[in-house]
């Protein structure tokens, strides 16, 4: 990560400044939202894609200001989509912190949300391209097909066909957006924006996967999450259901007894471990990695920014946050 920071240290900061102007609102409550909303800025891995996409096809970053435009418009879509998950799943934090819905209220996330988006728009519309406002409008259709998803599953247990589709809706489809995007802006052909956007949807589902199974393991603070959260919130991820599907019908009568009283975590992370679902599902994870970086194979050694997409996608795995 420190050597992608490294290399798109000029476009992330000129994306993080575009950032703090959109942050910067007009109204008491709405600038106080913004500034909270704002403070949580996070690693920026979406702009970070959208920036490789378009430097491995040839962009010129000092000739435009295109690729800058859409980093911050996938960022700020991202953060969107995060308000509106935490209204539907009233939850009451993120990441260690309040979310807006618990500090102001559903109403007040529901909307600055809604600016997000409208601004996320606005500046993909500032590329006078058309397409780029496709791809978000498509990413809109896919992710709200994924949350609807989750809502008609919801008191049922998933099977792992229902959690894949869940994530490629509403986490894969947006990396994909990201990496594509930045192909379209540098004006690649069709066949290698295709490309960004199969690598996005590989590059997606192992990010997703590998964060879900940390939530059973993960020791670093960096991580930012408290372990076990999913599990506290009643969230079914693919160690769990890899559990559900390999354990014996006595230790799974067991384990749904708990997970219907209480889910005390050190007893559900028992039968996970039991089952081995932890590397069985990182497993999982590096298959779609394996592809993502396969993706990459028609992009030579000299192409920097396509070596560090190889990187990232490779080391999605093992990361230890």
């Amino acid at each position: 990560m420190d050597s992608l920071y490294e290399y798109l240290k000029d476009d992330l900061g000129r994306v993080a400044d575009v950032l703090d102007s959109v942050y910067h609102v007009e109204g008491t409550l709405m600038q106080e939202v913004a500034d909270y909303v704002g403070l949580r800025r996070g690693k920026m891995l979406r702009p970070a894609l959208v920036c490789l996409g378009a430097r491995a096809h040839g962009l010129d970053p000092d000739s435009t200001t295109h690729h800058v435009s859409l980093g911050a418009a996938i960022e700020l879509f991202h953060v969107a989509t995060l308000l509106h998950d935490d209204v539907i799943d009233k939850a009451p934090e993120r990441r260690g912190r309040p979310t807006v819905n618990a500090r102001w209220g559903d109403d007040a996330a529901i909307l600055f949300a809604d600016y997000l988006y409208a601004t996320s728009f606005d500046l993909a519309l500032s590329t006078l391209n058309a397409e780029t406002l496709r791809v978000l409008t498509q990413t809109t259709q896919r992710m709200t097909e994924g949350e609807f998803l989750q809502i008609e599953r919801r008191g049922d247990w998933l099977s792992v066909e229902d959690y894949n589709e869940i994530i490629r809706r509403k986490t894969a489809y947006l990396f994909s957006a990201a990496a594509s995007l930045g192909a379209l802006i540098a004006g690649a052909s069709s066949d290698e924006v295709r490309r960004m956007s199969d690598f996005g949807v590989e590059f997606g589902m192992a990010f997703q996967i590998t964060d879900d199974t940390l939530d059973y393991e993960a020791q670093n603070a960096k991580w930012g999450k408290r372990v076990g959260a999913d599990l506290a919130e009643g969230k079914q991820t693919l160690p769990l259901l890899r559990t559900l599907k390999a354990a014996s019908e006595e230790d799974r009568a067991a384990l749904v007894r708990e997970l219907n009283n209480g889910r005390d975590f050190e007893t559900v992370q028992r039968y996970v471990a039991k089952y081995d679902a932890i590397p069985w599902s990182l497993d999982v994870a590096s298959e779609h990695s394996a592809r993502a970086v396969e993706l990459l194979g028609a992009y030579g050694a000299d192409n920097s920014a396509a070596a560090l997409m190889r990187e990232l996608a490779g080391g999605v795995v093992v990361r230890q946050y």
